[in-house]
Parts: C-alpha cells; structure tokens; sequence
C-alpha cells in the first residue's frame, strides 16, 4: 500500500467525520436520514437483486452476513420475511463513528473495524455469505483490492453486491475519499480515475461472474457472484502485512508537525463547513455542490 494513498486517505478523514458528526448533530437532517435512507429494522430489499431468494436458495442456518464501509447511513435492511438478520457492520472508521453513536445513538448497532482492502485479515477464506458494499467502495485506497478481498472471503455461490452513484470521485471534485469512479463501459463494470481505468471481470479472471446493470435512477449495480478460488490473484498474508504497513505510515505521518497541524486545520473547517450546510435548505445545497463541483 503506497505512501501515497495512504496519506490521501488519511487526509479525508476529517471530510468523512464531519460529514456524519453534523447530520446527528442535527435533529431534522437526522430525521430526515432516518426517514429516506436508513433501513434499519426493515426488509432487506435490493436494487436489482432478490436478496430473499438468494438467501432461501443457500439454505444456510446462520448466513454471515457484512456491510462494509457501512458509515452511519444504516442503508441496508436487517430482516428477510420479518426474521432479524445477523449482520456485521464494518467500516475502518469505526471508533469515530461508535462515539457518535454513544453521543446521540446509543440504541443502535455498533460498528466493527476493518478496511475491504483487508478483509481477509479478519474473515477466513470462503467464510462469508454475503458482502453489501453501497457508497463506499469508491472511497477505499484501492478499490479492486477491496474486490479481490471480497471475493476471497465469500463460500463458493457467495455474493459480492456493490450499489454506488456513478462516477462520483468526478461529481465531487476528486475531495476527500473520492478518489475512484465506478460506471459502467460497453456492459463491462470498470473503476478508473486519472490515472488508471480497471475491468473488473477481466481482473478476476473468470473466478466471478460480474453482472452490471444501472438503477432507474442511473446508479451502478453489480453482482459479483464467487465461482472459483481466486487462487494466485490474491495473497492472504499481504492483507495483514498491509494493515501494519499503514499503520506505520500513519503514525509518521502525525509525527511530522507540519501534517498534523494541517490535518487538525482540516478537521476544523470540514466541522464548521459541515455543520453550516446542514442549516441550509437542501435546494441550495444542491446549487453550491454544483458549483463547486465545476472548480
């Protein structure tokens, strides 16, 4: 994992807890989340795939079950046919993210730590039932690694299921974690940004069946459905190196004085940006993102 992206990713930290600290900080634009977004407590219903088929046809007693990089949006349902669905919640912002909800919702699920670049750190090999990834795939360090972890980590039959805007690093200025695309080119799922653009089937090598389709409302859909072992595509082991890696990338990073004063500087204007446009009604919301969007 380069020097590089690690730094990147560090650097949109302070964006991505701002973002959630100020729509709980804020009573209506929490209602308002819970009202449109959160399934939480609901049925698990998917765009553009039956979850409950896919669950009655494995037959399993206890299907484990992930949303990575789930965040606080609780975007994904917790029950089929009015049965609790044991899932795991896992985002590598967890500790910023449990405080919140100790703060302003203690009541919900609690968040696990793990990155989907390593994965395979934490859930054995061909362990996993079903892996949710919505809005976050194209914030990680590198997405088709995230992939790859993934899949490695599925039962044979398994199910990747991804659900993203397109091309949102693009609409969002390449800002904080927005550093990839997800679309969708010639019926082919591929990531890409300035300097790379990625096949994802052609990438697994025929280990997946990679099935794209768009939403009515144009965002990207796949299902990503494990075939074979991945084999020589991934090595377990560098997942955990990685972790260690980043963690030492890390703490060089905050032991520079400079970038830790500009990452504390970062912290504090993203929280007051953050907490001023929840105040502003959601039509002008959408002009300034627009125009910034163009800068």
């Amino acid at each position: 994992m380069s020097t590089d992206n690690t730094r990147r990713w560090i650097k949109g930290i302070p964006y991505e807890v701002a973002f959630w600290q100020s729509y709980y900080n804020n009573r209506k634009r929490l209602r308002d989340l819970f009202g449109w977004m959160s399934l939480i407590g609901q049925e698990c219903v998917l765009d553009n795939f039956d979850m409950a088929a896919f669950l009655a046809a494995r037959k399993e007693e206890k299907p484990v079950i992930l949303d990575v990089g789930c965040a606080l949006s609780y975007a994904f349902g917790t029950k089929i046919g009015g049965k609790d669905l044991d899932i795991d919640f896992i985002d590598p912002l967890a500790p910023f993210y449990n405080k919140i909800l100790d703060k302003h919702k203690p009541e919900l699920p609690h968040i696990k730590f793990g990155m989907t670049e390593s994965l395979g750190a934490i859930y054995p090999e061909n362990s996993v039932t079903f892996i949710h990834i919505r809005n976050s795939l194209d914030h990680s360090m590198n997405p088709m690694k995230g992939i790859l972890q993934a899949v490695d980590c599925l039962k044979p039959g398994g199910v990747l299921y991804l659900n993203h805007f397109r091309n949102e690093a693009e609409n969002e200025g390449y800002r904080g974690f927005h550093q990839f695309n997800i679309d969708i080119r010639k019926g082919r799922l591929v990531l890409w940004n300035a300097t790379e653009c990625i096949d994802v089937a052609a990438h697994l090598g025929g280990c997946a069946d990679v099935r794209p389709s768009t939403t009515a409302e144009g965002r990207i859909v796949a299902v990503i459905e494990k075939k074979a072992p991945l084999g020589h595509l991934i090595d377990r082991r560098q997942a955990g190196r990685e972790m260690v890696e980043m963690a030492m990338q890390t703490i060089e990073y905050f032991h520079s004085p400079a970038c830790a004063l500009k990452y504390h500087w970062t912290r504090f204007y993203c929280t007051i940006g953050h907490r001023t446009m929840r105040l502003l009604p959601y039509w002008l919301l959408g002009k300034i993102k627009a125009l910034a969007g163009k800068n």
